[in-house]
């Protein structure tokens, strides 16, 4: 089975069951979608690549329109701090509510992985050059956590940036200190983590 087709129903079978989770839990419709968009986005990028000068210009549109909202993509491996609503008391009782939530929790973190995993593995195809391949990783990588860091912190959502941009270009300038650079490296080191061990199992004959 192809992988994006994986993704797509694995997307829908999560999508399906947010609609029927505990009120705890219902943001996880919105992550969901929000964390699936920038893998059709990417799939649609090859189909945008210039050949042409005057094609450029929706290509730079397109590709903005993605780099916005691919962090919204591992920003899902954040929502495991949700967990810290729960008691987990294993002493006192199985409490089957809270592992449904665990495990839901979970499979969505690894929807977002996956999605990820195939975002980045595009994108070291995406052109005949191989180091601008790697830049744009990278690249993407650095973004990622800048976005992530603005979302759970700042609590900018990413329409934001179309409606008040300068705004948030400024209060994220403002919030920009050794914590928020610490936090941002993390979720890159998170993500050069992930490609590392996905180039492993790779190895694998």
């Amino acid at each position: 089975m192809a992988t994006r087709y994986i993704a797509r129903i694995y997307f829908i079978v999560l999508f399906i069951i947010s609609l029927f989770v505990p009120r705890i839990l219902n943001f996880m419709t919105l992550n969901l979608f929000l964390a699936y968009i920038p893998l059709e986005l990417c799939l649609l990028l090859k189909l945008f690549k210039p050949k042409e000068t005057k094609e450029w210009p929706l290509f730079i549109v397109f590709a903005l329109i993605f780099i916005l909202l691919v962090p919204n993509t591992f920003y899902m491996v954040t929502d495991l701090i949700h967990l810290n609503n729960f008691k987990f008391n294993f002493l006192v009782s199985l409490n089957l509510i809270e592992w449904f939530a665990f495990a839901y929790l979970l499979a969505g973190v690894f929807f977002a992985i996956y999605c990820m995993i195939f975002i980045f593995i595009s994108l070291e195809h995406f052109t005949s050059n191989i180091w601008l391949n790697r830049c744009l990783v990278l690249s993407l990588m650095f973004l990622n956590g800048i976005g992530i860091y603005v979302g759970r912190f700042l609590r900018f959502h990413t329409v934001y940036l179309i409606t008040r941009p300068l705004t948030i270009t400024h209060q994220v300038f403002d919030a920009i200190d050794l914590k928020s650079v610490i936090f941002i490296m993390l979720m890159v080191l998170l993500q050069a983590i992930l490609i590392l061990f996905v180039k492993g199992v790779r190895l694998i004959k």
